[in-house]
């Protein structure tokens, strides 16, 4: 059964291709406290984004809904309560899960199946889900191609993949804004929290910019497209400090 609980992350000197075990160590260090300093830390826009996400889902009642890197179930209650649908949220953090199981028992949702497990390997046959979502995962992955095309394997064909990210503001005038925010006054605040969140805010701005060097937004399209969704948009948010991707599984018969 799982508890509420926390464990401490062990420092993670690179931010580029991350180590296999990066999301355990840091997730687990802020899973009892994630909530308040997420929303603080995106100056209340982190609710507003998980919206914009959910409305792209287009979903008949009793659909199969995945929610990849659940966390603490924020993203999987709101697509249930939105869609009459039933969702399996899977992380693989023991403690981000014992967070959204409080969540869900506080708040008496019942069409949430919580699963551990990892995105690289998902434990579920081909074609399972008629919508699969994630957020803030392929900057925790070492081949996000691979983890793209594992996510469309349990996705049935002309069914909907969707993510949302943050992103780095393109606007010359908004970046300047953003690259403060992120490597000088989100990891000094982060100091003030708890050993895991300095851990965090220390980490996610470089995370944040490596992953967008390596990787544009037409070449996530292009590994969205080999996975087998072929027109994926995008629409950013805040300015541009997130943005949300969705498309749909091309058929077999495309």
């Amino acid at each position: 059964m799982l508890q509420c609980a926390m464990h401490s992350p062990k420092r993670e000197s690179r931010v580029g291709v991350p180590s296999r075990d990066l999301p355990l160590r840091l997730f687990n260090g802020i899973a009892s406290r994630y909530e308040g300093p997420a929303a603080f830390f995106s100056y209340g826009q982190y609710r507003r984004w998980r919206r914009s996400l959910v409305s792209r889902l287009q979903l008949p009642a009793g659909s199969r809904v995945l929610d990849v890197c659940t966390g603490t179930g924020l993203v999987a209650m709101d697509i249930a309560r939105r869609n009459q649908v039933h969702v399996v949220g899977i992380d693989i953090s023991d403690g981000m899960l014992a967070s959204a199981q409080c969540n869900l028992r506080g708040h008496d949702v019942q069409d949430i199946a919580l699963v551990r497990g990892r995105a690289e390997h998902l434990p579920f046959p081909n074609a399972t889900f008629d919508a699969v979502v994630f957020t803030y995962l392929l900057r925790y992955v070492q081949d996000p191609p691979a983890v793209l095309h594992e996510l469309s394997r349990v996705l049935r064909p002309g069914g909907q993949l969707a993510s949302l990210e943050f992103y780095v503001p393109p606007n010359p005038a908004i970046r300047p804004l953003w690259m403060a925010h992120a490597f000088l006054w989100m990891p000094l605040a982060a100091r003030f929290l708890s050993p895991g969140w300095r851990e965090v805010g220390g980490f996610l701005g470089p995370s944040i910019t490596a992953f967008y060097k390596r990787h544009s937004l037409d070449d996530l399209r292009a590994m969205w497209a080999s996975a087998g969704v072929k027109e994926a948009r995008t629409k950013m948010l805040s300015l541009g400090g997130a943005v949300v991707m969705w498309g749909s599984k091309e058929s077999a018969n495309a």
